[in-house]
């Protein structure tokens, strides 16, 4: 069984995106639309936790904000999840072959009907579920039978922030409000408010319910009074002018402070407004304090006497042994006499300094301590502000107790990290609360001071920034009986009862989350860390072992940051390593951490390049977090590959480019231009090995370059796409002290869709020259193969991973595959084996489901595979389509003024009529097939590469003479023209003569049809002004025409001259802006006018830039010989011949061969001859002779004969 190393990344700052389970499971949700499940694995042998990932991504359709757990758990594994898009989700859990599988069960939409966004669900009991929207609609759904019960009227004008169904009465709810104000309300039939207050003065984060229904809090006389500047200034104000000669037989003594409390004014002395002037000036005289002294008699010291004061002790002790018992009366007496002392206040605020320096944010003056008694409170509530403002409330809604944190969003504190301060009360006698930094503190809020102030300590700090969510798995509900509520002895009752339920919590942990993307795991009662897990907000792209430390794994991840997995084997056992640590780097990365290469001898250092073209170096040693060191960019686009060279040379690869970077020196690049027969390819992958470099093309071609000298020594061609990966086999493993004997194996990967794994041998001392030799192919992969490694240890494996979500192992030698794992739920990318060769079978992978796993495949055999795909039904391209349908019908109802901007999208953007123009053209030349892309080639490139004779009767080929001279394209257009008027395609004529520039013509032909309208009309003036005036008058005469015979409602015209592209084409022709003419046509994929209306204006370059759109916009659309068309028609017969061969059809396969060898690509032309003889021989071996099926007669004779 596999387990995880990093997990997905929770979302930030949701208070109830995570939820615990009482047997250990997580569910929060993850990055994007994900939902993330932790199942805890039983390990015997090791004493860390592990955990097995469960990821279903586009769970909804926005990120999860809040998740909750049936409280029928674990024998009903069954969650529900809410998310701003609206609607709420119930999912189960089930297990299917040592793996998780997700199933959705049902929905509702409540929410998404009212516009609003899902802000807090949670399960009232096993089979009701409550939840609240952003607009104060709150719903009640019962999960047996799939009812909503809604309540719209309760938080009406109110913006919901957070919710908390309480565990102890059936349907009472507490939500949190945006302005502070909290609600208790009971749905119990039609529904009540219980209560509502005003909680925080800011915005409430959270709310939660005390676990025990009734207890009692402990109510102290201590008076927490916090020292002010004023009070300070006061005190300097009285020393000031004191008269050092005082009368020696009296001794100075101050009044106390609190003497003036009526007549002083405590008030900023900064400014005086009476200084300068008269003291009555402006009425009364403004009190100057002073110091008041009066003589007393001088207290005289007595000797201290050490035997008398034992002597004295003695006699005490013996009183109060042989005293009588206290009855209840003189207990009652003497607690109504009792006073506070505020002489012994001072000095037992001086013995407990030493814990306000500990706690300097509770830091305050404690006074005598008095105990009053418990009083006994019920259904208590908690409350947390964004500000740090803790509440705790009664039943009734009173007032138990308060206190405050210091947030990060406090005024005096300015930071760029937001801060989210939240609360879980996690038994009654703790209440965990964070701050919104990176602290957790513990807080006992059934002890209050005599002015209901709670008092919080720090429990631990070990995020680094933003901790906003706390999670548990203690129960959620806490039952007293009777034996609890015995006392014992002198101890008071709530002192007994929470004695009695400390054992409950023995094994309870809570679990954080923080920005920092490190999930904490942490034991309260043992006040130690158990675990610490990092986690993953992006794609694993790249998975790299350190060359000469096994316990160092490097990560290239998408959320910005490279990860260093420090790991080892377990002591007791070392076939398994151990969770390890993880350190991550993320200063000056700043982007998608593509791949990542280690320094093969200078040890700490790490090459990353991102998607960005930013390339940097990481010095990993040491135990801070250092920032990397940027190297300037020389290439542009995402960087997919990089590695180590000699003399500390860094070769990487991007955008079609190779460079090569002097790390040690000035950082200098030097660009590295790999051309075969006289073409530059476009690189796509590199990878530096002494027996030679490995450069991939983006159309499938495969060199070797010199180390040295980086000159070309072989090149070949295996794919008809991007290679992705490639890697040279060990010149020797661990197994073995000799050199393998597959050290010259080389193995491939492409996103080309025969999804194979390609095994070449480099040739080197062989008759003609080095060469690429393909061994084997291993097919298996249902998608794009990514990546491929070679076992370190065992010289025949190899490792591949792909978009089918699968990793395979593969035994080279037999060409089968060995070991399946389909633990990822989407595609698998980053793979790597284990350095200890103690676990040579042991694979670290990671893909696109935010996970990094640890498996062996001994557990996984190809025969035991079993594809898990998770159940999630969403109508996603109905609920489009109803989208669509609605919007069309308001915008045809609507027909008020909007004064908003208008959003452009892909569904809105008009189509042009692609057979409006050209339609003898378009008829002649579709569909395309290899004889007429060899009239063509013939034509452009004047070679005869196929026999033409095989042309289909009656087949034309005027559509070539528009790549010709003036004069061809002249007659082509001629043509057109003619078949229009024969056709009676009049607008077409009228269009086509706009576009040819013959606006004389165009204006006769429509005055003798009578088919002038406003829109001709207005392209008269781009001749002169008078020709404008006499096209006028023609139409005047026309609309005196049209009302003489009753046609009054003819007078616009009745034609659509080819909707809104060619209308808007015709007006900027108009206005002689040719070249944006040329771009709405373009934009509307109407590349054939487009190239015409170049052609005509005589405008070649702007023709060639329209072919080169043309060829781009066929290729990416799939339409692979329209794209071939127009590379002929360029003359660039090497671009033809590499699309061609991308088809698997003899006719095209054999074109593309002779356009390669007329572009002299010799090599590429071999290999499309091997891919022919393939598909020639495929097509020989499935023709077998099979004898006809028997009819049922003959069956049933047959039948009757064995029976007999």
């Amino acid at each position: 069984m596999e387990s995880t190393i990093i997990f997905p990344s929770p979302n930030w700052f949701k208070s109830s995106v995570l939820a615990v389970s009482s047997d250990g499971w997580l569910v929060y949700g993850g990055p994007t639309t994900s939902l993330c499940i932790l199942r805890p694995l039983k390990n015997v042998s090791n004493s860390e936790q592990c955990y097995q990932t469960a990821h279903l991504s586009r769970a909804h359709g926005e990120k999860i904000i809040c998740v909750t757990i049936s409280p029928e758990w674990p024998e009903k594994r069954s969650i529900v999840t809410g998310s701003p898009d609206g609607v709420v989700k119930q999912w189960s859990l089930t297990e299917v072959n040592k793996s998780i599988r997700i199933k959705f069960d049902q929905s509702h939409e409540i929410h998404k009907n009212e516009n609003e966004e899902v802000v807090g669900v949670g399960y009232s009991n096993e089979n009701i579920v409550i939840t609240v929207g952003s607009f104060g609609n709150m719903t009640l759904w019962d999960t047996t039978s799939n009812v909503v019960k809604m309540f719209d009227k309760f938080l009406k004008n109110f913006k919901p922030t957070c919710l908390a169904c309480s565990p102890h009465l059936l349907l009472n709810v507490a939500v949190g409000t945006k302005q502070g104000i909290i609600f208790v309300l009971d749905l119990n039939g039609k529904g009540k408010i219980l209560y509502k207050v005003r909680g925080q003065n800011e915005e409430t984060i959270n709310v939660s319910w005390c676990p025990q229904y009734e207890v009692h809090v402990k109510k102290t006389l201590d008076v927490t009074e916090v020292k002010s500047n004023l009070v300070d200034r006061l005190a300097k104000i009285r020393l000031e002018g004191t008269d050092e000669k005082l009368n020696k037989s009296g001794l100075a003594k101050d009044l106390p402070d609190d003497s003036f409390n009526d007549s002083i004014v405590q008030e900023d002395d900064m400014f005086d407004i009476y200084k300068d002037h008269e003291e009555d000036e402006f009425g009364h005289k403004k009190y100057k304090p002073e110091i008041i002294r009066v003589r007393c008699h001088e207290e005289k010291k007595e000797d201290s006497d050490f035997l008398a004061d034992c002597l004295k002790l003695k006699k005490d002790l013996l009183d109060r042994k042989n005293a009588p018992e206290e009855s209840i009366e003189s207990l009652v007496n003497a607690l109504d006499n009792a006073h506070v002392d505020d002489s012994n206040s001072e000095a037992k605020s001086e013995e407990g300094s030493d814990t306000a320096e500990v706690n300097k944010e509770n830091s305050a003056d404690t006074v005598a301590v008095e105990e009053r008694g418990c009083h006994t409170h019920k259904h208590l509530l908690a409350s947390i502000g964004k500000l740090g403002s803790v509440r705790i409330w009664s039943k009734t809604g009173k007032l138990v107790g308060s206190c405050a944190v210091t947030t990060s969003n406090s005024k005096n504190f300015k930071t760029k990290i937001p801060g989210w301060a939240t609360l879980n009360w996690y038994r009654p006698n703790m209440l965990l609360i964070a701050d919104g930094k990176s602290q957790l503190l513990t807080c006992n809020p059934l002890k209050v001071d005599s002015k209901n102030k709670l008092h919080w300590t720090v429990e631990h700090a070990l995020h680094k920034r933003g901790l906003h969510c706390i999670a548990t798995n203690a129960p959620r509900l806490i039952k007293v009986t009777d034996s609890n509520r015995k006392t014992d002895g002198a101890k008071s009752k709530c002192e007994n009862i929470i004695e009695d339920l400390d054992e409950n919590f023995k094994d309870c942990v809570i679990w954080t989350t923080a920005q920092d993307r490190s999930i904490v795991c942490y034991s309260v009662e043992k006040h130690e860390c158990i675990a610490m897990y990092n986690s993953c907000g992006g794609y694993v792209y790249c998975i790299d072992p350190c060359p000469y430390d096994a316990r160092q794994y490097a990560l290239s991840m998408g959320d910005g940051a490279v990860r260093v997995w420090e790991t080892d084997t377990i002591e007791d056992d070392n076939t398994k390593l151990s969770n390890g640590k993880v350190r991550m780097y993320w200063q000056n990365v700043q982007g998608k951490v593509l791949t990542i290469a280690w320094h093969p001898t200078r040890e700490n250092i790490l090459a990353f390049a991102t998607a960005e073209s930013r390339i940097g170096l990481i010095d990993t040693g040491g135990k801070s977090d250092k920032a990397a060191r940027l190297l300037h960019v020389a290439l542009r686009g995402g960087i997919y590959s990089l590695c180590w060279g000699k003399d500390d040379n860094l070769y990487a690869c991007g955008g079609g480019e190779l460079v090569q970077y002097a790390t040690r020196s000035t950082e200098e690049t030097t660009s590295i231009n790999v051309e075969v027969e006289g073409i530059k390819w476009n690189l796509s992958f590199v990878s530096f090995d002494v027996r030679g470099i490995l450069v991939g093309s983006l159309v499938g071609g495969i060199a070797i370059l010199d180390p040295d000298t980086h000159q070309l020594v072989v090149a070949t061609f295996v794919f008809s796409k991007i290679i992705h990966n490639m890697q040279w086999h060990p010149q020797q493993t661990s197994s073995s002290s000799e050199d393998s004997p597959y050290q010259n194996l080389i193995a491939v990967s492409s996103l080309d869709k025969q999804h194979t794994v390609a095994i070449l041998e480099y040739k080197e001392n062989i008759e003609g020259g080095p060469k690429l030799q393909l061994s084997k192919m291993l097919s298996g992969h249902k998608g794009p193969v990514l990546n491929v490694v070679w076992n370190p240890h065992l010289e025949q494996y190899l490792l591949s991973s792909a978009q089918d979500a699968t990793v395979r192992v593969w035994d080279v030698v037999a060409g089968v595959c060995t070991h399946i794992f389909g633990g990822h739920s989407y595609s698998s990318i980053g793979v790597a084996w284990s350095s200890f060769p103690e676990l040579s079978t042991t694979v670290l992978s990671g893909g696109a489901d935010y996970n990094v796993r640890l498996w062996d495949c001994k557990d996984f055999p190809a025969d035991t595979f079993e594809e898990i795909k998770h159940d999630y039904t969403i109508k996603e391209k109905k609920e489009k389509k109803k989208k669509k349908a609605n919007k069309t019908e308001e915008e045809e109802t609507s027909q008020e003024v909007d004064n908003t901007a208008t959003i452009l999208t892909q569904d809105n953007i008009v189509k042009g009529q692609k057979k409006f123009l050209l339609t003898t053209i378009g008829r002649q030349m579709y569909p395309l097939n290899a004889v007429k892309l060899s009239k063509l080639a013939k034509q452009m490139l004047r070679s005869d590469i196929l026999n033409t004779d095989k042309e289909d009767l009656g087949c034309r080929d005027d559509f070539i003479k528009i790549f010709g001279n003036t004069n061809d394209i002249n007659a082509v257009l001629d043509m057109e023209m003619e078949n229009h008027l024969a056709e009676e395609r009049l607008s077409s004529w009228i269009i086509l003569s706009v576009i040819r520039g013959d606006m004389a013509g165009m204006v006769e032909f429509a005055t003798k049809r009578d088919l002038l309208c406003p829109f001709l009309v207005s392209l008269a003036p781009c001749v002169s002004f008078k020709y404008w005036k006499d096209t006028m008058q023609l139409y005047l005469a026309q609309i005196d025409r049209k009302v003489a015979k009753g046609e009054a409602d003819k007078i616009t015209g009745g034609l659509d001259f080819g909707g809104v592209i060619y209308r808007k084409v015709c007006l900027l022709l108009s206005v002689h802006d040719v070249k944006g003419a040329v771009n709405v046509l373009t934009e509307a994929r109407l590349f054939q006018a487009a190239y015409v209306l170049s052609r005509t204006r005589h405008m070649d370059s702007i023709a060639e830039e329209t072919l080169k759109k043309w060829a781009v916009d066929s290729y990416e659309n799939g339409m692979y010989p329209l794209a071939a068309f127009c590379y002929i028609a360029l003359c660039d017969p090497n671009q033809a011949a590499i699309v061609l061969s991308k088809i698997n059809s003899e006719e095209y396969l054999s074109l593309a061969a002779h356009l390669a060898k007329i572009a002299g690509q010799s090599t590429f032309a071999e290999h499309i001859d091997d891919k022919l003889q393939q598909i020639h021989n495929g097509e020989n071996g499935k023709t077998e002779n099979l004898k006809p099926l028997p009819t049922r007669a003959e069956l049933v004779i047959e039948k009757d004969a064995k029976e007999n």
